[in-house]
């Protein structure tokens, strides 16, 4: 396991997303950054004031400086094609071509000889895109305020901007200004009535959250707080890069999550959070994927608990499960790869209890301090069958013998 290039590749990660279109493809970001570049480096005034901070904004969305240079010469050579490119680029959501008028306007903002050249490359954008007088006047309110560090007119000027119809991201708010906080409270929150909700700023449920009836949710940038549960019933949701936290009373027998009637579940870069209080997830059918995943502090249960179908999980990491990180029931195909158990403790199987008759294949995992009452501290198989491997994983300070792995088929290269 290479942990110095986990390091480096978790620091890119996170350098990424200081820009909120750091998911864009290298050729969408380089158009975004060559319209700016248009407005940094399309006059002489504006080409000594800008150079700078025109490169912090490229760094964080991964162009090289080569292709910074480069863009001089599309504007040069190739402008009214790359222009149209650019154009297309940021018609396709409100999100888009709102980070992009943010960014021209932090630029405006570094600029005081060009400042005049900034304002007709943004008013004739602002023309192009057909976009509203009201939202470039907030933009560049909230993003003043947030430079002078006035928290309570900046949330005045949201709730005047959302008051006169206008809805504004989440996440390009903490863009303009990274100490800007909100949180919404409800009581509980049905979704039953179909098409799309979004929960994309810190919010706290003191009862339930359920998804019903075609219904799609979207959690993203942020933390959820939730009092009882996240049930997901012939529902869909989408959740990347957030937190879910349980707060309130304890509840050791209920799940943070609940899935029903699911095809698919997808976690990217989430954190379940069970804070001591309940446990993790329970999925009676369909497919979970983790991808980057972390569950921690879960009692009560295991911190997943599995009857699907099949069980994706890579890069995740499971720690301070007090009742066991991940349990496998029914005939689940299930593929662990590359994950850390920390701190997990069962009866059978501390780390990973299976009691699937399907394929299940645990490879590349790292096991530290996990602990069983009888039998597989790490892993624990119900039934010994063709198809269980466990292959190039690292127990820290432990021995790969049968207290730790009990009933394992095939066991290669483990450390």
């Amino acid at each position: 396991m290479d942990l110095l290039e986990t390091l480096h590749q978790k620091r890119e990660v996170n350098r990424r997303r200081m820009h909120p279109l750091y998911s864009l493809s290298l050729n969408e970001r380089y158009i975004y950054c060559f319209g700016l570049a248009i407005l940094a480096k399309g006059n002489i005034k504006t080409i000594k004031e800008l150079s700078q901070p025109f490169a912090q904004i490229c760094s964080m969305l991964d162009i090289s400086n080569a292709s910074a240079e480069e863009m001089i010469v599309d504007i040069n050579n190739h402008f009214e094609p790359t222009l149209d490119r650019l154009i297309q680029l940021l018609s396709i959501e409100q999100r888009m071509y709102s980070c992009f008028l943010i960014d021209m306007l932090k630029l405006k903002m570094k600029s005081e000889w060009g400042s005049w050249y900034c304002e007709e490359v943004i008013r004739q954008f602002c023309y192009i895109l057909k976009l509203p007088d009201e939202t470039a006047h907030f933009f560049e309110e909230f993003l003043l305020e947030a430079s002078f560090g006035d928290s309570n007119r900046a949330h005045q000027l949201v709730k005047e901007y959302e008051q006169a119809g206008h809805t504004i991201d989440y996440e390009l708010l903490c863009y303009m200004n990274q100490e800007y906080q909100k949180q919404d409270k409800y009581q509980n929150m049905l979704l039953d009535k179909g098409g799309r909700v979004r929960i994309e700023c810190p919010t706290r449920v003191e009862q339930d959250i359920v998804v019903k009836n075609g219904t799609k949710l979207y959690i993203s940038n942020t933390r959820v707080e939730i009092g009882g549960r996240l049930i997901i019933e012939d529902g869909q949701v989408e959740i990347c890069n957030a937190t879910l936290e349980a707060v309130g009373k304890k509840r050791e027998m209920h799940s943070l999550l609940l899935v029903r009637q699911v095809h698919s579940l997808k976690l990217k870069e989430v954190t379940i959070n069970c804070n001591k209080l309940c446990y993790g997830i329970w999925q009676e059918e369909g497919t979970l994927i983790l991808d980057q995943a972390v569950v921690c502090q879960s009692v009560g249960e295991y911190g997943v608990l599995f009857d699907g179908e099949c069980l994706f999980c890579t890069n995740s990491t499971f720690h301070d499960c007090l009742h066991g990180g991940i349990h496998i029931r029914q005939n689940a195909d299930v593929d662990i790869i590359k994950t850390h158990f920390i701190n997990c403790s069962a009866e059978h199987g501390g780390a990973i209890h299976s009691s699937t008759k399907g394929r299940a294949v645990i490879r590349e995992c790292y096991f530290r301090q996990c602990t069983a009452r009888y039998l597989g501290a790490d892993v624990y198989f119900k039934y010994k069958r063709y198809g269980q491997v466990v292959q190039e994983c690292y127990f820290e300070d432990e021995e790969p013998d049968k207290n730790h792995l009990f009933n394992v088929y095939n066991m290669e290269r483990v450390i």
